[in-house]
């Protein structure tokens, strides 16, 4: 008679263990990035091959480790979605004459004193529109700071004040898939998540904004042939596009219908074909163009590089390498969790968690980690939400505090971290030295601060009843 095999029991893995995976996934991030200047994506499959490898040493099976993938890939598919609708979105009011015109209006506000609150409200604003950082980034962040070099101010300070505008921008924005993956990792609506960083977010914007307008009052101001730069390009966005107050509609609908609850998805494809509509009547582009434009892109051909850098991006297939580093990111993510590496890391920090301050503070410190870890916001918003959830609901804590502290722990130290996607690509477009504007990131700092504090003083943090299964009975939010 055949024996019936035996299945092997996986080996819980060790504290020491965790501990040195992580120093060498952080080595391997390190590397890819800053020495081998590989793709972002290529460093956090590595990462993900040698948990694969591990877990099959641990006991683990190939179809446990890669069901777990599965599962974390299924929580953020709803963010690929709204992804590819915001390559769709940018494409369309770019071609429309939208976004050109909030550029258009944005820039007839800049004045030498005022710079730097200048520039984070505007790309603040850019990348709220828009829905993405990166985006904004590359474009409108970039003719900043050559401005900014014009006008005196320290790049590093710019740099600052332009990337605390559009990470804060993206963490507040229907159209962005951060928000909406915080949202969707805990079960949350994404404006009762919005509702919740009123006090954090918001207080924290406030914060910065008030310390760039007294910054930019103590610099020396100089340059006017910068403010005639100011100028030349907004003659040239004038020239290129009609303009109208009409164009504003596809972002008023958006905004408005996503504010009454309507689905953001198809608010999203609403608002793609309004700009569509509005780039035929209004810019006289044909509907064989559009179509065109929408998949694969906006190219500017007007002649000036800074208008033609601003307004050449978009298209759903713009988004393709984002997509596959999110794929590489959600493989490494689901892995790493099923071997517990931060499992075991976490059982003894949360052992010591006696209080919600305790609890937010731990985890907006590991949530900045696994971004430094794994050199993604996602990772970081997928695995600290899956670790916190039981905590969360012990403390009898509404799960919209857990997303807001994934959002304000992970979202803008995207930017921040010199070997994560977003920090490369400040890096590159503004060419300020790694960490060197860290510092003047303020909108990130005071957001985490505030979120922190109001943790330990008990205020703006929402309750919920659960039974004894931890299933809510009855949740609300307090502000």
């Amino acid at each position: 008679m055949k024996e019936k095999k035996v299945k092997r029991v996986p080996r819980k893995i060790t504290l020491i263990e965790s501990v040195l995976w992580l120093i060498v996934f952080v080595a391997i991030m390190i590397w890819t990035a800053l020495i081998a200047k590989a793709p972002t994506a290529m460093g956090v499959l590595y990462c993900a091959v040698i948990c694969g490898i591990y877990g099959v040493y641990l006991g683990h099976g190939w179809d446990d480790l890669f069901s777990n993938v599965y599962k974390v890939a299924q929580i953020a598919m709803p963010a690929l979605y709204f992804l590819m609708l915001t390559g769709f979105v940018s494409a369309a009011w770019i071609a429309s004459g939208t976004i050109p015109y909030m550029i258009y209006l944005g820039l007839g506000i800049i004045k030498p004193a005022i710079f730097l609150f200048s520039a984070f409200v505007m790309t603040a604003v850019a990348a709220m529109v828009t829905g993405s950082s990166w985006g904004i980034l590359t474009s409108l962040g970039l003719a900043l700071g050559g401005i900014a070099t014009g006008l005196g101010i320290p790049l590093p300070m710019a740099a600052g004040a332009i990337v605390s505008g559009c990470f804060l921008g993206d963490k507040w924005s229907p159209l962005s898939d951060t928000p909406n993956l915080a949202a969707a990792s805990t079960g949350q609506n994404i404006i009762k998540l919005f509702t919740s960083m009123i006090p954090t977010a918001g207080g924290g914007a406030l914060i910065a904004g008030i310390i760039y307008l007294v910054m930019g009052f103590m610099l020396p101001q100089s340059g006017g042939a910068s403010i005639g730069e100011i100028t030349a390009l907004r003659d040239g966005l004038a020239a290129s596009f009609n303009f109208n107050i009409l164009l504003l509609i596809p972002i008023i609908f958006v905004f408005v219908f996503a504010a009454m609850k309507y689905p953001a998805l198809p608010v999203l494809f609403i608002g793609v074909i309004l700009g569509m509509i509005e780039a035929v009547i209004f810019q006289g582009v044909g509907f064989k163009d559009i179509t065109g434009i929408v998949w694969n892109g906006y190219k500017s051909v007007t002649g000036n590089m800074v208008i033609d850098s601003l307004l050449s991006r978009g298209g759903c297939m713009s988004l393709a390498g984002l997509v596959m580093l999110l794929f590489a990111a959600f493989t490494f993510a689901g892995l790493l969790e099923k071997i517990g590496v931060l499992d075991t890391i976490m059982e003894k920090l949360l052992h010591r968690v006696k209080s919600q301050g305790a609890l937010v503070l731990c985890n907006v410190l590991t949530s900045m980690a696994t971004v430094l870890l794994s050199s993604s916001v996602y990772v970081s918003i997928i695995l600290n939400g899956r670790m916190y959830d039981k905590a969360y609901r012990k403390m009898g804590l509404d799960m919209v505090c857990l997303s807001r502290t994934l959002s304000e722990g992970a979202a803008h130290y995207g930017g921040l971290v010199p070997w994560s996607g977003g920090g490369v690509l400040v890096i590159s477009t503004l060419g300020v030295l790694p960490w060197s504007y860290v510092p003047y990131a303020f909108a990130a700092w005071a957001g985490t601060l505030l979120t922190v504090l109001f943790a330990y003083m008990n205020i703006f943090m929402p309750k919920a009843n659960y039974d004894e299964n931890l299933e809510v009975v009855e949740e609300g939010v307090t502000l």
